[in-house]
C-alpha cells in the first residue's frame, strides 16, 4: 500500500508540475481511491465447496490512482491498482488504459489513432451495441475505479451536418512477457444522425473468424425529466462458447478435456441482444433508471438447470457425497473450474432486469441498484451511501447482497454478501 500511494504522490506531482514545463496549459484529471471489502462467503455454492476449488478471501483492500493528461491532439488515461488480501501476496499493477491522437483532418473530417475508449452505445447498465468499447457491468455501471481499458484502434469520422459516419478498425495487439501478440482484425461502422430530438445509429461490426452482426440504437429526451433509449443487435449464428454438457441429458459425466465448443457457429438462427429502458428524474431531484436486457447466447431455463445439474454432481463428487474412483476425484475438480466460464459478471441466462434509484445533495448521496434474473428471480441489491465533507472528497459504504433460491443465478455464487468502505479523491 505504502509504494502505491508513494506512486501516486510522485504522479500527482507530475502534473502540478507539467503546466510550467510546457509552452500550452495542460488539461489533467486525478483521482485516488481506497477500498476494503469484507466478503461472507457462500458455503453452499455448488462451485467451490469447502471454499476448496476456487479459494475466495473473506476480506480484501484495493487501491487506485487514475490521471489523465491532455494537451492539443494527444490524450491519455493512466491507472495505477494494487490489491491485497487474506489468502495472496499484495499486487501492485500499471495500466495505460488510453493513449490516443484526435486529429482533424478538415472542417468534416477527423481521425482518432491508439488506445481510446470509443462509447457507442445508449444503455446505462448494458451496452450490446458498444462493439468497440468495454462491455458494462450491471453491478458497477460506471466503472467507479475506473478500471475499463480501451481498443487499440484507428477510427475515421466524416460530419455531414446532423449526420456522422464512422468507420473503425480494431486490433486488441498486445506485447507481453516480452512476447508480441497479434490479435484479432474487427471492422465497426457506425452511421449516426440527429432528427426530431431523435438520437439515431445504425451499427455495423465484424471480427475475424466470425459473422457479422448489424444493429441499432436510439435515445430520445422528453422535456427536461424523461429520457428513453433502446439498443439491439443480433447476427446470425453465434461464436459464443457453450459446455458440451448442454447437449447431453446425463449429468454425471467426468469431462477429460476441455469441454466447451462454439455449439451454434454454423446455425442459421438469428441471435439478438435487445436493450430498453429509460431514466426519468422526480421533482425532488431523485434519478430512476430501469433497463430491460434479453440475450438470446444466454443459456435459456432448460439449459441452465442441464449445466446447474452438472455441476452439483461434480461438486457432490469433491465433498464425497457421491463416490468415485480416486483417480476421477481430480479431474471432477477440473471441471468445476472449467464450468466456471459459463458465469458472466453482465448474466449467464437471457433475461434481466435492472433498476438504480440515486439521490445527491451536495455534502451526502445515496444509490440502490438492484439486478434481477428475470428467468430465476435471483437478484443482487446494491445500496452505497456517500459523504463529501469537502467537493474533491468522498467516503462511502457500499453493501452488495446475493439472493435466489439453490441452483438460481445468485444463489449460487461464492458469496452470500459483501460490505465495502471507501475513500475516493478528485481533482
Amino acid at each position: 500500500m505504502t509504494r502505491h500511494w508513494g506512486a501516486a504522490l510522485a504522479l500527482f506531482c507530475s502534473v502540478l508540475l507539467a503546466p510550467a514545463a510546457g509552452a500550452q496549459p495542460l488539461q489533467y484529471r486525478f483521482s485516488m481511491a481506497d477500498e476494503g471489502t469484507y466478503y461472507r462467503l457462500n458455503g453452499a455454492s455448488p462451485f467451490n465447496p469447502g471454499n476448496a476449488v476456487v479459494p475466495q478471501p473473506e476480506w480484501g483492500n484495493v487501491a487506485t490512482t487514475g490521471l489523465y493528461l491532455g494537451e492539443g491532439v494527444l490524450s491519455t488515461s493512466l491507472g495505477i491498482t494494487s490489491t491485497s488480501n487474506d489468502i495472496g501476496k499484495p499486487d501492485n499493477a500499471f495500466a495505460v488504459h488510453e493513449l490516443a491522437v484526435d486529429v482533424s483532418l478538415g472542417d468534416a473530417l477527423d481521425l482518432v489513432a491508439g488506445k481510446k475508449i470509443l462509447k457507442w452505445g445508449t444503455g446505462y447498465a448494458f451496452n450490446p451495441t458498444g462493439v468497440v468499447e468495454p462491455q458494462r457491468s450491471p453491478s458497477d455501471p460506471t466503472d467507479r475505479l475506473n478500471q475499463n481499458d480501451g481498443r487499440n484502434l484507428l477510427s475515421l469520422t466524416a460530419f455531414l451536418g446532423k449526420t456522422s459516419i464512422t468507420a473503425v478498425y480494431l486490433n486488441d495487439a498486445s506485447y507481453a512477457h516480452r512476447a508480441f501478440r497479434w490479435g484479432q482484425n474487427e471492422l465497426a461502422a457506425r452511421v449516426y444522425t440527429f432528427v426530431g430530438g431523435l438520437d439515431l445509429s445504425l451499427i455495423g461490426h465484424y471480427r475475424e473468424g466470425d459473422r457479422l452482426e448489424l444493429g441499432a440504437n436510439t435515445s430520445y429526451v422528453i422535456g427536461d425529466d424523461l429520457e428513453l433509449h433502446g439498443e439491439i443487435l443480433g447476427k446470425k449464428g453465434s461464436s459464443a462458447l457453450y459446455h458440451t454438457i448442454l447437449t447431453s441429458d446425463n449429468p454425471s459425466q467426468i469431462f477429460d478435456t476441455y469441454p466447451y465448443t462454439p455449439l451454434y457457429a454454423d446455425s442459421k438462427e438469428i441471435f439478438v441482444k435487445l436493450l430498453l429502458g429509460g431514466q426519468y428524474t422526480l421533482p425532488g431531484g431523485a434519478n430512476i433508471a430501469l433497463e430491460y436486457y434479453h440475450n438470446e447466447e444466454g443459456l435459456s431455463v432448460g439449459e441452465w438447470k442441464r449445466w446447474m445439474n452438472f455441476v452439483k454432481f461434480q461438486d457432490a463428487v469433491q465433498s464425497g457425497a457421491v463416490p468415485v474412483p480416486a483417480a476421477l476425484v481430480a479431474p471432477s475438480r477440473m471441471n468445476l473450474l472449467w464450468s466456471l466460464l459459463t458465469l458472466s459478471t453482465r448474466g449467464t441466462m437471457r433475461d434481466y432486469l435492472f433498476a438504480r434509484v440515486a439521490y445527491a445533495e451536495d455534502t451526502w448521496g445515496c444509490e440502490v441498484i438492484c439486478f434481477m434474473n428475470a428467468n430465476d428471480q435471483s437478484v443482487v441489491v446494491i445500496p452505497t451511501l456517500t459523504w463529501k465533507p469537502v467537493l474533491s472528497l468522498s467516503i462511502y459504504a457500499r453493501y452488495t447482497a446475493y439472493a435466489g433460491r439453490d441452483g438460481s443465478e445468485f444463489g449460487s455464487l461464492f458469496s452470500t454478501e459483501s460490505m465495502t468502505l471507501g475513500v475516493g479523491l478528485q481533482l
